[in-house]
Formats: C-alpha cells, structure tokens, sequence
C-alpha cells in the first residue's frame, strides 16, 4: 500500500479494523472453559409428577402419549402447571426468552420451585439473550438454578461487532424448545417464550403448535438436554461475564419480584389464564392422550462439524418424509424450499403423492427476507400440481381465545403429517438455515387419530385463515375463499413491503435463510 492509500485511514479507522482482527482471531479459535457435568435425575415414584403419569404409563408400555397445545392460553397454562408442580428438576432449554408478561411468569414459577429446592438447569441460545448477563448472573447466584448459553460471544460489550468477526462460528445458533419437568412431563415444539407465542401480544399473534408428552420420549428429550448442557460449545453465564451480584443484591432483587407479583394480579391476562379449561382437565386427571410410537429426532450441538447423512434431524426427517405413500402436508412460517428441495419435491408429485404446503403470505410473515427466497420457487411448485397456501395477516374469524386486539396473525407453528399416520412437530423449518445451519429438535408422533385431527382442524380453517394459490395465463393468483375474491397481487401487502421483498431477491442470501 502506497503513502497516498494509508493516509485514508483515519485513526478511528485503524481502530476499528485492529478491533476486528482482534475480535476475529478470539472467536474464530475459541476455547471453551470446563464446567461441571451433571445429567438428568432419575425419576422417583414418591415424585407428584411421576405418580401422575404412572398408571397411564403402565397401560402403555415402551409407548409416548401426547397432548397437543394449539392454543397459545393453554400453551403458557401448561408450562406454568408443571413447574409449578416440579419436585425435583426442571431442564428449560430455549432460542428466544422474552422479558415480557409471559417470560416474567415462567420465571417467577422457576424461581420458586428452586426456592422449594428443585434444580433447575436453564440453556439458552446466546444470539437471542442480547443484554441480559446482569439478570441470568442473578438467576444463576441461587444455589439451585444453573444458567448457560450456547455457542457464546466471548466479547459481551460489543456483541454485533464481534458477530462479524466471528461469522463462521457464531451463524450457528440452538433453535431447540424443550421444557421437561422431573424427568416425568415433556413439552416440545415451536414455542419461544414471549407473548406472541402465548395469545398475549397486541401487535402480533403466532400460530404455533407444541405437544405435551409422557412416557418413552420424555427419557429421549432429556438425554438431548443432557447432551447439549454438557457440549463444550455451552457455557455458564458465570465464565462469560464479569457481572457478579453481592447476596443484599440478589435479596432486594428478590423484594422487587414480589412486589412485581401482586401487581400483575390485575392483569387482565391473569384472568384468561384462569378460565382456561386445561387447568382443571389436568386437576381432575381427565387429559386424553394420544398414543403411539415416537422419536425425538435432533442435531449434534456442534452440527457444523457433523457432515453425516445419519447424526441430522435433516436426516431423520427426509427419511420421515420419503416413507409417504399417498400424501404430504408440510406446514412451515418459513419455507425456503431451494432447488433442489424445490425439485425433490416435484419429483414426489409426480410419483402421485399428494403434497400440500401451508405458510405465511408476505403480509403475514415477520422475515421479510424469507419471503423473498421462498417466492422464487412457489410458480414451479404450483404448476407442478403442488397445494400452497398462505396464511392471512388479518384472518376473518379468530379463535375465542386470541387476544382480541392483535392487529396481525402469523404462522409459526412447525408440523408435517404424512398419510394421516404420523406426524412431526418441533423446531424445524423448511429452510436452509434450519437444514444446515441452527440446530434443531422435534418429535416424530405415530398415530393416526391425532394426524387425522390436525389435518380436520387445519382443513376446517383454510378458507377463513388462508389464501388459496393458483396460477391463471402464467401469473399467480390468490384466491380468497371465504370472502369469493380473487387478487392479483401479494394480498394485504403495502407497496413498501413488497418494494423491500423486490430488493431483498436481488441479494445471494439463500443459504442463510
């Protein structure tokens, strides 16, 4: 470099290019400190929880039984219920904890249960905890509650430049959700932990799904758990900060909590909490369980170095996928098929199965730049003989339950059902980043009475709920059942929305979608 070049390098400049070089030499060969292992308790038959479900276990040995969460009151409702009733150790493990209304309430109910001497193990992704060291040391600082994050920024003051520095390894990110209770209760699937997951949110409503599950799959959960609390690539809170909070600290803390409480007792969520029906089905022991084989398929933790065709739930899945002989109902907020995925799948309408694929509409979708990559395949699909359907932003009947001032819905639930027989619910969505890039979980369900009443209930929303897509002379055309229109263009959609997705498709983003 000539003295003309260096000279445009202000001092700020130099800095901030020392900073990154830095910064990329720190997170691209991180170590990761040792930490104490410890693994799943085993169940004991004085253990509430375990006596709950024994009766119901003996009557179906080697099996899993599964209650689904549609509705997002219940969803919260149920996590609430068995933390509420651990006795011995709770393993949460999550993408995204919100510090709203919801994300209070599930922490205080864990603060209490250690309070009563449970163990609680908390794992969350790092990407999404931004801010938040101050309020998990605190956490941590109780003898009963541990806290680590997965696959951590070493650097926690200047988070979004040490990112791109450390692109290669900190692109890769924990999307699993679990909550296991005593190691007798399970629920998994595509919940978060915030008030849009739960019906409490007036901006945003997500239409999710997670199943409750006792019997053979809870073992398998929590061996994942384990597997992903004791990977170097998790840390404790504790040897990334240097937050430390004194005991008068963590009392006062405490104090405010408490105050905090009693003045959510007027929420008017509290109230919707109150009336839901699935507080007393599980008082009275009256839940139904559907019952069947079932797999919890799932990533290695350090997915970038497993380049396997077996050790992916990417794997499992197709796998699941190709044993279809008749039909496929993919339902996914965020569909990127690609190529070749767009190919493999007009492959399989072509050997005569059935494929139906519900998703968001541009006016629903919170990812714009997903969208944007999905698009590109959806008039080949189409064409193909392929079913698509996308949800509304703004559906015309909404369930009792919703909170009745969301201004928008959108899909984020993540299941697949094949020939009415078997279903998939998790973490995974159709898309690369969930393919190659996040790790992920799900269980795979065998039994035909609850595929056959997902597919009822999804069946019995699609006109009210969703766009049916056609192509008409070339072009696609969304037609709009309930209301008997037809739009030519990305329905509900302002015309900056779309000018941005018309930007968005010129980028080569596709892999991290």
């Amino acid at each position: 470099m000539n003295a003309k070049g260096l000279q445009t390098f202000t001092p700020l400049k130099l800095l901030l290019i020392l900073a990154v070089w830095i910064f990329t030499g720190c997170q691209s060969s991180a170590v990761f400190p040792d930490k104490t292992i410890s693994t799943q308790l085993t169940p004991q038959k004085d253990w509430p929880l375990v006596s709950y479900v024994q009766d119901d276990l003996k009557a179906h040995p080697d099996l899993t039984g599964v209650f689904p969460l549609a509705d997002g009151v219940d969803a919260l409702i149920a996590r609430l219920a068995l933390v509420s009733a651990a006795s011995a150790s709770i393993d949460m493990q999550y993408y995204i904890y919100r510090g709203d209304d919801s994300g209070r309430l599930l922490m205080w109910h864990l603060i209490e249960a250690a309070e009563r001497g449970v163990r609680v193990r908390i794992l969350f992704d790092d990407m999404a905890i931004k801010d938040a060291d101050e309020a998990l040391v605190m956490l941590a600082q109780h003898k009963n509650i541990e806290v680590r994050l997965y696959n951590p920024s070493f650097e926690r003051s200047f988070r979004n430049l040490a990112f791109i520095a450390g692109f290669s390894r900190l692109n890769h990110r924990m999307h699993n959700k679990s909550l296991t209770v005593d190691n007798a209760i399970t629920i998994v699937g595509g919940r978060n932990i915030g008030n849009e997951y739960f019906s409490n949110n007036t901006d945003v409503e997500f239409g999710d799904f997670d199943l409750m599950a006792i019997g053979d799959a809870v073992g398998q959960v929590s061996d994942q758990f384990d597997l992903y609390w004791n990977a170097p690539i998790s840390v404790e809170i504790n040897a990334l900060t240097e937050h430390r909070v004194s005991d008068e600290q963590a009392a006062e803390e405490l104090k405010l909590v408490e105050a905090e409480k009693l003045a959510y007792n007027a929420n008017p969520y509290i109230e919707r909490l109150s009336q839901s029906d699935l507080i007393q089905q599980m008082q009275n022991h009256s839940l139904f369980w559907y019952w069947g084989p079932t797999t919890l398929v799932f990533d290695q933790p350090d997915k970038q170095n497993h380049t396997s065709d077996t050790d992916s739930i990417l794997a499992n899945l197709s796998a699941f996928l190709a044993e279809a002989q008749d039909e496929v109902i993919l339902v996914s907020p965020y569909f990127v098929p690609t190529k070749a995925g767009t190919d493999s799948i007009i492959e399989t309408v072509r050997r005569g199965i059935d494929i139906t694929i519900l998703t968001n509409s541009l006016a629903a979708t919170d990812v714009l730049a997903v969208h944007a990559g999905y698009r590109q395949y959806r008039q080949r699909l189409l064409e193909a003989g392929v079913k698509i359907f996308e949800v509304k932003a703004n559906p015309d009947v909404k369930k009792s339950s919703s909170w009745s001032g969301s201004s928008k819905s959108s899909l984020h639930a993540k299941t697949f059902i094949t020939d009415r027989r078997s279903v998939f619910v998790g973490s995974f969505n159709f898309d690369p980043r969930s393919a190659w890039l996040n790790t992920e979980m799900g269980l795979i369900v065998d039994n035909k009475q609850l595929a056959q009443e997902i597919v009822a209930s999804i069946s019995a929303n699609l006109a009210e709920s969703t766009y049916r897509l056609s192509v008409e002379d070339e072009e696609i055309v969304w037609f709009d059942d309930f209301n008997q229109r037809k739009i030519f263009t990305e329905p509900d959609a302002g015309l900056w929305r779309k000018f941005l997705v018309d930007c968005i498709a010129l980028l080569p983003i596709e892999s991290q979608l």
